[in-house]
């Protein structure tokens, strides 16, 4: 019986090293990633890796030929940088990789992962976020994410593609990069405990309130949604509760052996900032069973030994 082929864009971000490990766990898989870095450059356990630039379409059509994927994870995407760039990414290298998809292996399953900043500015009478509510993105990141979903439907509904959207909310863990908000912590807190005296780290708008999930439990619904028949759908993978940004971080610092201190700087603190965002799981839960399992201060707690102690998990 011939192997199953999983393809993961963006295999060297944050969450595909987990997404890998999950998979592992399915029956035998074959699974190839593709990133614009170097395959040097990536740490995720891939069985065969390709460096690509999405923004080309020929050479994606090429690739996607030549591995003919069962499975398709579109992990990739950029959230910083200038607007062209980000633009060029998350839309044009979704388009070219749905349009290769449909010319090449049309049956594959296709998971396309969105974002919660898609509903951008919500009222707090919206609260908690269903997949239904308006969409009001702003900046470059959350509107095109937007597009990307709007895309992955249209092919679902227009081309007969078997895409499902995943629309996580603040996905939190180990590896986490230090241009996210936990990351960023871990990383000022190695570098203010590596000085004597009092430790001091500083910070943006600590009264935020945002609803985290663990890399975990992410990528486990993200195998959950490609493995049903949840075609044309969207779902948000979140919690379900707020935490505010500051006792995420005093959950991260409270395994230090040194107290160290939050002071805000008001130049982190960014403006147009939404207040308060969390989303509802009951159509995941409904659909397919998902119920996070992996608590926020589990996850702290991982994280912290990970990247300062270098303990084990």
């Amino acid at each position: 019986m011939r192997v199953k082929t999983a393809l993961i864009t963006g295999s060297s971000g944050f969450s595909a090293s987990h997404l890998v490990a999950r998979l592992r766990r399915e029956d035998p898989l074959r699974v190839i990633g593709v990133d614009w870095l170097t395959p040097t450059q990536s740490i995720c356990a891939v069985d065969e890796r390709f460096r690509l630039d999405l923004g080309e379409g020929d050479k994606v059509k090429r690739l996607v030929k030549k591995i003919k994927p069962n499975l398709i994870f579109h992990l990739a995407g950029i959230q910083h940088g200038e607007a062209k760039d980000v633009y060029r990414t998350n839309v044009l290298g979704t388009i070219h990789l749905l349009e290769a998809v449909r010319k090449e292996c049309p049956s594959a399953g296709i998971l396309i992962i969105g974002s919660a900043a898609e509903y951008g500015l919500v009222n707090s009478c919206e609260l908690p976020v269903v997949e239904t509510t308006p969409c009001r993105a702003q900046g470059a990141y959350g509107l095109s994410k937007q597009v990307s979903t709007m895309i992955g439907l249209d092919y679902a509904r227009c081309a007969g593609l078997k895409v499902v959207v995943a629309r996580p909310f603040n996905i939190i863990g180990v590896g986490m990069p230090e241009s996210l908000f936990a990351g960023a912590i871990l990383a000022r807190a190695r570098m203010a405990l590596n000085h004597s005296g009092e430790a001091v780290i500083k910070v943006g708008n600590l009264e935020s309130q945002r609803d985290f999930i663990a890399v975990e439990d992410a990528v486990d619904a993200y195998v959950r949604m490609i493995s049903g028949c949840f075609w044309g759908e969207i779902f948000n993978i979140c919690s379900g509760h707020p935490l505010k940004m500051g006792d995420l971080a005093k959950m991260l610092l409270s395994h230090s052996s040194r107290p160290i201190r939050l002071e805000t700087n008001p130049a982190l603190v960014r403006e147009g900032e939404v207040n308060v965002i969390y989303g509802s799981g009951e159509k995941a839960r409904r659909a397919f069973g998902f119920v996070p399992s992996v608590g926020v201060k589990e996850t702290a707690k991982r994280m912290w030994y990970s990247s300062l102690a270098g303990k084990p998990l």
